[in-house]
């Protein structure tokens, strides 16, 4: 999974690649990415740590911080021999993008082109990962994060991915889907649309165990 034909995120194609394995809904009707994993004995040995990507789609998220600027690897052969053998293929435009928190200088990107609200939303489903029990919504016009509380509207709410963000929790948390009563999926980016189908197979889950 990639931001561009050429571009390479590989904690995006991995995890993305997890979710659709174990997906109730669409396991048989999106074609699968090829899992950027390393061997059996340590599967994400090619993977950044705490990133705010693995953070959207591990139920089991491990870390109590998230990182979201990225950094270009330009040491072409020293990319791992799985990734090299993936962006090969376009050898003068392939890049590869690693989510490092070690070395954040000037040149860290902020790829995905994160918003306020974005980053707002993604504190309060960190502190949901951490404790699931911990995260409160109020509802208010002004969207911020105080305090385990999460004051946000859905229709306040100024990006597509916090939109996404705030219908999980609202649904994680309450059972609530009232919001995404339609049939007009939200999503324009890559990484929405993945972060969607995510959210959807959700849905399905909650609903079908209210129904049996």
């Amino acid at each position: 999974m990639s931001l561009s034909s050429t571009t390479l995120v590989p904690e995006l194609q991995y995890w993305y690649h997890i979710f659709l394995v174990n997906s109730s809904v669409n396991k048989y009707t999106i074609p699968l990415p090829v899992s950027i994993a390393g061997p059996i004995s340590n599967p994400l040995v090619y993977l950044p740590t705490r990133s705010f990507i693995e953070m959207l789609f591990n139920d089991n998220y491990p870390y109590s911080k998230y990182n979201y600027l990225y950094k270009e690897d330009n040491s072409k052969y020293s990319w791992p021999e799985i990734v090299k053998r993936r962006m090969m293929i376009y050898p003068r435009s392939a890049k590869y993008y690693w989510c490092d928190s070690s070395v954040i200088d000037s040149t860290s990107s902020n790829i995905f082109n994160l918003e306020k609200d974005d980053l707002t939303l993604l504190d309060a489903l960190l502190s949901y990962r951490i404790d699931s029990t911990s995260v409160t919504i109020i509802d208010s016009t002004s969207t911020q994060f105080i305090d385990h509380i999460l004051h946000a509207t859905y229709t306040n709410l100024t990006t597509n991915l916090s939109k996404l963000i705030f219908l999980y929790l609202d649904l994680k948390i309450y059972g609530k889907y009232s919001n995404y009563n339609n049939q007009t999926l939200i999503s324009t980016t890559l990484l929405e649309r993945c972060f969607e189908a995510y959210l959807l197979d959700e849905f399905f889950k909650n609903i079908s165990n209210k129904t049996v």
